[in-house]
């Protein structure tokens, strides 16, 4: 059975198990429990992988879904509720990508943001997804997909100024 798996394994390049990783590491903020769920994925798809042609897409479905199901089962599930009327009009082409994050603040973004944002996030900014295809990707609206890039764009601007500090507490 280990050769069976050490087969079916090698269908993955150590990079695209690295992006799984940083996946579910952007999902859950924590070593550990990234391991644990790309190591629960990665068993559930041993299991049910017969004839897939976009293996990595049905390994990142399979880790989405099992990380919404471990949110579900711990109840720590975050919701933020969507105005539908709200105007965007101020929504311009400067985005994310103009605010220089060093690494000494990732992991302050990543806190602030909830874990839907976090997915969308990993998708659009890492690994260069446009936004259609993240609203593809994870069955959501294009327009939902841009409000929440920008309502994150909005809260990390501030939250923190261009050199990375916390402007929490801070007199203004």
């Amino acid at each position: 059975m280990a050769g069976l798996a050490v087969l079916k394994f090698s269908m993955f390049s150590e990079t695209e198990l690295n992006q799984l990783y940083r996946y579910c590491y952007t999902l859950t903020r924590d070593q550990t429990s990234a391991y644990d769920l790309l190591h629960n994925a990665l068993e559930k798809y041993l299991a049910n992988s017969q004839n897939i042609t976009a293996k990595k897409a049905y390994l990142q479905k399979i880790i989405r879904n099992l990380f919404i199901d471990d949110l579900r089962a711990s109840q720590r599930r975050e919701f933020v509720s969507f105005d539908e009327n709200q105007d965007y009009a101020d929504f311009d082409i400067q985005t994310l990508e103009s605010i220089i994050i060093n690494e000494d603040m990732i992991e302050k973004v990543l806190a602030l943001l909830s874990p839907v944002e976090r997915e969308i996030l990993y998708f659009w900014a890492i690994e260069g997804f446009s936004t259609a295809e993240v609203a593809e990707i994870m069955a959501m609206p294009k327009g939902t997909i841009l409000s929440k890039i920008h309502r994150m764009r909005i809260a990390i601007k501030q939250r923190f100024d261009f050199d990375g500090n916390d402007q929490r507490g801070q007199q203004q």
